[in-house]
């Protein structure tokens, strides 16, 4: 008797998706898009204590029989991502964070990539190559990698969307300058006075607050309660009045979270460009002028107290690359 026989290619997809299925069935909903495959096989909606919370990622499930796993630095690998893959994560990046899943079909292993968004599109280029994606590191203290990926699927549930990282990446760019002179003015100013901007120092929290979401302030000077508030103008407010002052934030209660947060501000802006340039092709068509902003605000290499100080006064007036300008500069890409 003539039967069909079941493909090896889906009897791979089939397998990676019932052990994904399994090993995170507790995360949330899986709505699965497979029959209108374009790079994407799932949406998880995530549930937090049974209840739908509204957050939600795109998944693509990637299957191997003999994952790659570079020896160098323990990073499994997928190869063969065809560039218009590329481009549709990109795109949909911009609704939702899109992740990638590899699964070992022989260990049963999953390993979860980071947000793709920034990666992909320092892949994207004018050639039809295919592309290499990598996934975090193969963890060899553990037996199984699975609790790896689910702690990591449902922390990027809480992360920034791509929308608001750009936002106030162009808000942080923008605003260099006047919170440079925010912060020299805080410390220069009579400690009992007023914040002469509470406005610019609110914002500035606020840019911190999406740019710095994975810093570690474990060793910084704020006290446990600081750090739980650090971005909250109403709690630096508040201890202002808690010291005597009234319901402003005053210079000597704004020192602490300027001193803590700026150097790290700026290196998250050096974080930024250096994510712009690599994928500079994207943006060079999908949003120039993102481009021209990141190229034309160069960042300042300071990050001590004296030199952020001295930026508030002489800040420098750097051009990039021996004055080229943007044009040229795009004309070269």
């Amino acid at each position: 008797m003539d039967l069909p026989n079941q493909i090896k290619q889906h009897k791979a997809e089939s397998d990676s998706y019932a052990i994904l299925l399994y090993h995170l069935r507790d995360v949330g909903i899986f709505r699965n898009v497979t029959e209108n495959d374009y790079g994407i096989d799932f949406e998880i909606e995530f549930v937090e204590d049974r209840r739908v919370v509204g957050n939600y990622i795109k998944a693509q499930v990637k299957a191997s029989e003999k994952l790659v796993i570079r020896n160098s630095d323990s990073v499994p690998t997928i190869s063969g991502i065809k560039q218009s893959t590329l481009n549709y994560w990109a795109q949909l990046s911009f609704k939702s964070h899109v992740v990638a899943y590899a699964v070992d079909l022989k260990t049963e292993n999953i390993y979860i990539s980071k947000p793709l968004f920034w990666d992909v599109i320092s892949k994207i280029d004018r050639s039809n190559s295919t592309k290499t994606i990598e996934f975090l590191p193969h963890q060899n203290g553990l037996k199984s990698q699975v609790p790896v990926a689910k702690v990591f699927t449902k922390a990027y549930s809480v992360f920034p969307s791509l929308l608001d990282e750009i936002y106030n990446h162009k808000l942080g760019l923008k605003n260099l300058k006047r919170f440079a002179s925010l912060y020299a003015d805080v410390f220069h100013y009579d400690i009992c006075s007023e914040v002469e901007s509470q406005d610019d120092f609110a914002t500035f929290l606020e840019v911190c607050k999406v740019l710095l979401v994975h810093e570690n302030f474990d060793n910084s000077k704020f006290s446990d309660e600081e750090k739980k508030y650090r971005y909250s103008h109403q709690y630096w407010c508040n201890q202002s009045v808690n010291s005597g002052y009234d319901d402003e934030v005053v210079n000597f209660i704004a020192r602490k979270p300027m001193e803590v947060l700026f150097p790290l501000y700026l290196d998250a802006l050096q974080k930024y460009e250096n994510r712009v340039f690599s994928g500079q092709y994207f943006w060079l068509h999908k949003d120039p002028t993102y481009l021209r902003l990141v190229y034309e605000n160069i960042i300042p290499t300071a990050r001590d107290h004296d030199g952020i100080s001295d930026l508030g006064y002489d800040y420098p007036r750097e051009r990039r690359n021996h004055g080229l300008t943007f044009n040229s500069y795009c004309a070269q890409i």
